[in-house]
């Protein structure tokens, strides 16, 4: 059993590619870029404290814009990019139903 189909996988366009590798190191690496982290907090004196979605930044990076990146985070894009190509390639319901088995699952296929 094959965790790839080689006839209906198709290799993404590298430049997609990369693109998503700088947007995820956005979430992994928010100081890197000036976003807001768990670890520091901009709380003024009068206001009230309101906890931070940090599982969804889609509003901050927008806000930030394009951005440059930085220099020590060029070697991590490199992993970036392999670990969503290895998401993007394997099979998750066959990896599941091959180690989690399921007689439930062959009743309704």
């Amino acid at each position: 059993m094959h965790l790839v189909d080689p006839d209906t996988y198709r290799d993404p366009d590298p430049r997609d590619q990369a693109r998503k590798a700088r947007h995820l190191s956005k979430y992994i690496f928010p100081l890197q870029y000036g976003l807001s982290n768990v670890f520091t907090s901009q709380l003024q004196a009068k206001e009230h404290y309101k906890q931070p979605d940090f599982a969804d930044r889609e509003n901050e990076i927008q806000r930030l814009g394009p951005c440059k990146t930085p220099k020590r985070l060029k070697d991590v894009l490199v992993l970036l990019d392999k670990m969503i190509w290895r998401h993007g390639k394997c099979r998750y319901k066959l990896l599941r139903d091959k180690v989690c088995p399921s007689k439930a699952s062959k009743i309704f296929e």
